[in-house]
């Protein structure tokens, strides 16, 4: 079967700027939060050159109860259609650095991921490859990273391609590069591990999406974010990117890394479903041992260009 239906983030558009703006919200306290939420967002990048955190990321293949499966013949549904054969068809643990790289001030960060342990299985030699292609930047490291990040995504399960499933992707939307691209709205108030956060609704009005197809189908992103009331930490994402065709949900939990003295992701559940596929996608990673870099001079990539 062919990988058709894909979904790939367009970091281009959040390095780029220049989209066309938004509606701004109307509500003063709303507009207030969001401003610190930015500049808590602004100040998160500033703190690092390269944070690497260790993820542990469990993979399932699930097929949903009572769903039609063409071509199931059994001896209790010899016609096929209709079955409850349902539960988890594959199952995958990946170990892998993940990566968040700063690419200058004010520009935001990029993503990588390079896998090395599969169900148990060594695929590389652990060597904090990733990293020391920052540390001692040069003018091939981004895509000597893009490189390994694209080879790793192929231990994903399931047949949909995917570059979605980055813990720290709803937080880039309060970035102030493409914050206006959204439409925020308040829905109501939520304590998470003792802090008073609203409850921000977002949905993306600029075209074209961030988040494509390969094909170049746009998959407009909506979701939520608890923000802290009285500091603009981001303490939980969720993200929603979906078309008739495709659906992606990634929710990410954050927590205060006491030594780094930083709110990093801890946890990231992220689900896919393909409308011409029966089986469904299902994730969960959790990051550990986080530790910053700082690059003497800022690193200065080549950044990729808007399609």
């Amino acid at each position: 079967m062919t990988r058709r239906v894909t979904s790939v983030l367009a970091i281009a558009a959040f390095l780029a700027g220049g989209w066309s703006v938004a509606a701004q919200p109307d509500d003063q306290a709303l507009a207030g939060l969001l401003g610190s939420a930015a500049a808590y967002v602004r100040g998160y990048e500033e703190r690092f050159s390269v944070l690497v955190a260790e993820e542990r990321y469990v993979q399932e293949i699930r097929r949903p109860d009572n769903n039609p499966v063409a071509g199931n013949l059994t001896r209790n549904n010899p016609g096929g259609g209709f079955s409850a054969n349902g539960g988890v068809r594959k199952r995958a643990v990946l170990r892998s650095d993940f990566l968040l790289v700063r690419l200058g001030s004010g520009a935001g960060w990029m993503p990588f991921r390079d896998t090395f342990d599969v169900n148990g299985d060594r695929v590389i030699d652990r060597s904090d490859r990733l990293a020391k292609l920052f540390i001692e930047p040069s003018d091939a490291s981004f895509e000597s990273a893009a490189r390994i990040m694209a080879d790793s995504t192929r231990y994903n399960l399931g047949s949909m391609t995917r570059t979605v499933n980055i813990p720290t992707l709803a937080l880039m939307f309060l970035h102030p590069t493409v914050r206006e691209r959204f439409a925020f709205v308040r829905d109501g108030e939520e304590t998470l591990d003792g802090r008073l956060a609203w409850r921000i609704e977002y949905h993306e009005t600029a075209r074209p999406a961030l988040i494509k197809t390969t094909r170049g189908r746009d998959l407009p992103a909506s979701g939520r974010l608890w923000i802290e009331a009285a500091t603009g930490v981001v303490l939980k994402t969720t993200m929603t990117a979906a078309d008739p065709l495709v659906r992606a949900l990634i929710t990410t939990t954050y927590r205060r890394d006491a030594a780094l003295d930083l709110w990093v992701p801890s946890r990231m559940e992220d689900y896919y479903k393909a409308d011409s596929e029966v089986d469904e996608v299902t994730g969960i990673a959790t990051y550990t041992n986080y530790r910053t870099f700082t690059v003497a001079t800022d690193l200065v990539l080549r950044r990729p260009q808007p399609q």
